[in-house]
């Protein structure tokens, strides 16, 4: 009896338990719904974020500007340089001998400048004088003895051959003379003004001339445009150039900046001036503070790699520039991750 009973409760134990399973039993086995996920860029404290560089703000590739062969090579890879300083000379012989020559071409229109602008000297003066005075000795020597020839002759004393002779050197000293007084007055008065303008202009040519011989000079001559490394050099000594052939590349590392990329769907959340925090690999766990210097206008396809290895480059891009307060430990070329706050 006891037994029969307690079956009857079984089964309507099971019964019950067969309907909360029938009408509870989806819900038990229904998945928990998934957080959405994080929007790409998106930092720890929800800020946007990019990829960036180190770079320098002075980045300087010297090229050759002519076509020759490298005589010195003065700095090394690595070298610090001063702004100025020479790097590499070519070799210039042939041009210099062309220099010494238009120098001395110089000088001499120099001197004929001088002489025609200062006049006459007083030694020039006196010397042209005494050539005067002995004309003039002359001429009246030549006077004296043609009056004595033409009295002689008129007395029948003397043949007409040597009253000629009288008479011709009577002619000759008188165009001495007329010489002699022709250049005692120019001397006194000095050059010409023709004379002088053209000693002017050969100053100025000789001086045109040389201008372009240092013009070409200093393509042969390579100086550092920028105080900072030497991170590459390109040619050594001995080696042929053409125009254009690089030669050295020199950047300034106390003039640090990050050169950043932000991707065009989070254009219009970054401003200049906004703070930004900057980590790097090379550094765990340390935190550079800075911020944005510069927002540049233009759009470009992205050049700098992304967080994700696999991710396109097919994608536009606006260029950042940001300044840190400190840079100590970084490096030209060092990647980095920055946050904008």
């Amino acid at each position: 009896m006891k037994s029969g009973r307690f079956g009857i409760i079984m089964i309507g134990v099971l019964m019950l338990a067969a309907a909360l399973l029938a009408l509870l039993g989806p819900k038990l086995v229904e998945k928990p719904a998934s957080k959405p996920p994080a929007p790409a860029n998106v930092g720890q404290s929800g800020g946007v974020t990019a990829r960036g560089v180190l770079e320098s703000a002075e980045d300087v590739e010297l090229s050759s500007q002519i076509k020759g062969i490298i005589s010195r090579v003065v700095v090394e890879e690595g070298a610090e340089v001063v702004k100025g300083q020479l790097l590499l000379e070519f070799e210039h012989d042939k041009l210099e001998a062309q220099r010494r020559q238009v120098l001395s071409g110089l000088a001499a229109a120099q001197a004929r400048y001088k002489e025609a602008y200062t006049g006459y000297r007083n030694e020039d003066l006196q010397i042209v004088g005494s050539s005067k005075d002995r004309a003039q000795a002359i001429y009246n020597q030549a006077q004296d003895e043609y009056e004595r020839q033409r009295r002689l002759f008129a007395k029948g004393a003397t043949t007409q051959v040597e009253l000629n002779r009288a008479t011709e050197r009577l002619k000759v000293a008188e165009g001495d003379l007329a010489g002699a007084d022709a250049n005692l007055a120019k001397h006194r008065t000095g050059v010409r003004s023709e004379t002088r303008e053209q000693a002017a202009a050969d100053v100025e040519r000789a001086r045109a001339d040389l201008q372009y011989i240092d013009s070409i000079m200093k393509d042969y001559r390579i100086f550092a445009p920028i105080s900072g490394i030497v991170t590459e050099r390109h040619k050594n000594r001995g080696e042929g150039t053409d125009i254009g052939s690089p030669l050295f590349h020199l950047v300034n590392p106390a003039k640090l900046r990050i050169r950043a990329e932000l991707e065009e769907t989070e254009l219009g959340k970054v401003k200049e001036g906004q703070a930004v925090e900057v980590t790097t690999e090379a550094f765990r766990g340390k935190v550079y503070h800075g911020r944005v210097s510069k927002i540049f206008p233009v759009i470009h396809k992205k050049t700098q790699k992304s967080f994700d290895p696999i991710a396109s480059f097919d994608i536009n891009t606006q260029k950042i520039h940001i300044d840190l307060n400190d840079y100590s430990g970084l490096r030209n070329g060092v990647t980095v991750t920055v946050r904008f706050l």
